[in-house]
């Protein structure tokens, strides 16, 4: 009835890893191991769709569970969840400690270095980045089938707490409660409290330690309460429009990320050979939404046909130990960098790290890995509605400005 995955540890023991979550089941009855797979079935095609904001249904309540701290051997009876335990942590890559498991700094100059290679071989004619600094954040088991607007919160918290262009944001979304999941059910429900939007309190009832999908809407109110500028924009299809909406959904994002100075100045063919066909921008990464699900967009490609696809961070993907350990060691080569330049040293120490982090690259498919994050026109054509939340990066907003958007705002395009 159900299939385990079987690694070898060691000549005397063998791991039994469960398929979805990889938590080790060797331990469990195989009632148990039926009963942990059931959970992911149910959670998987049980549940309602993701983001949204009607939808107030709970899923299974998480089990946590423990080690016997008497016990020296493995004898004791484990929860048949192990993978349900919460980790509720925030990182951003100014920090000095480690990522997370789930945090994975470093993928958009990876994902740069493989349009690079795409354009070397003729598959892309050229592509725009969002700035260096966002960082992916996948769902874990706990999170699983309801998390993914919670976590693309987190990835726009790991831009907007490091960047210089506004330097009041990092304090206004740390105090009093730091980003987190569970912190920004809180959040929430503080801006309630406060009369912001009326209509979602109406609906949502209560959200802290619950497990309620949240969607774009709920994000803004979020950032709003905390002064930071945000902006909905709704993206609805037409019977009577000659107007796809993937096209109008990836032109919009298109002259979102495409610096101006492309826009308002074409270039003339000597000045496009001097231009990369890969272009790093200092804008925030934005949050895609539509019914079921939410992504966050990192940029844009154009192929060698003209086809236009998004880039996306996709919180119910887990990027591979191999992605993420390179992901990771650009991260690390490049604040290695960013240190020497910011102590005037050029040290042989950073040339090492330098080709010790070129390895990586060679032992990977670099434009293998874009593919893993296209999001491409077919598919976006599969729905009718989206709603994108970006980040205009002006000045925190006055207390007078808070009061005027207690109402959720967005913009129609079409």
């Amino acid at each position: 009835m159900f299939s385990f995955r079987t690694t070898r540890q060691d000549s005397q023991s063998v791991s039994l890893e469960c398929m979805f979550c990889f938590a080790e089941l060797r331990w469990l009855s195989i009632s148990q191991r039926e009963a942990h797979y059931e959970h992911h079935f149910i959670n998987d095609i049980d549940a309602p769709h993701e983001g949204q904001r009607t939808a107030s249904t709970l899923l299974v309540p998480l089990r946590k569970s423990g080690p016997d701290p008497n016990a020296s051997k493995p004898r004791f009876r484990k929860s048949p969840f192990p993978c349900n335990k919460e980790t509720d942590v925030f990182w951003h890559a100014a920090q000095s400690t480690p990522p997370p498991p789930s945090y994975t700094p470093g993928l958009v100059p990876l994902l740069r270095k493989g349009l690079l290679k795409g354009h070397a071989r003729g598959y892309i004619r050229r592509a725009v980045l969002c700035c260096d600094t966002a960082v992916h954040v996948n769902r874990e088991p706990w999170d699983a089938g309801w998390g993914c607007g919670y976590r693309n919160f987190l990835m726009a918290c790991t831009v907007l707490m490091n960047q210089r262009k506004q330097p009041l944001y990092p304090p206004l979304l740390d105090f009093p409660i730091s980003p987190g999941i569970r912190n920004l059910q809180t959040w929430i429900e503080a801006a309630w409290k406060e009369g912001f939007d009326p209509d979602g309190q109406q609906q949502l009832k209560r959200l802290v330690n619950t497990h309620k999908w949240i969607g774009t809407s709920d994000l803004w109110v979020a950032f709003i309460s905390r002064a930071i500028p945000a902006e909905l924009v709704d993206f609805q299809s037409q019977k009577d429009s000659q107007f796809k909406i993937s096209d109008v959904v990836i032109n919009w994002v298109v002259k979102y990320f495409t610096p101006e100075q492309i826009i308002e100045k074409p270039m003339n063919a000597f000045e496009s050979l001097e231009t990369s066909p890969v272009i790093n921008t200092d804008k925030p990464p934005l949050i895609l939404q539509h019914d079921g699900h939410s992504k966050t967009v990192v940029g844009y490609e154009v192929d060698k046909n003209g086809m236009t696809s998004l880039l996306v961070f996709d919180p119910a993907h887990k990027p591979s130990l191999d992605v993420r350990k390179a992901a990771i060691s650009t991260f690390r080569l490049a604040s290695v960098q960013n240190d020497s330049r910011a102590n005037d040293s050029g040290s042989t120490h950073s040339l090492k790290r330098k080709r010790s982090g070129t390895v990586e690259d060679k032992e990977l498919d670099l434009h293998g890995i874009v593919k893993k994050f296209r999001l491409e026109p077919k598919a976006l054509g599969k729905k009718k509605e989206y709603q994108i939340l970006y980040f205009p990066m002006t000045a925190p907003l006055t207390d007078y400005e808070r009061m005027q958007r207690k109402e959720v705002q967005s913009i129609r395009i079409i």
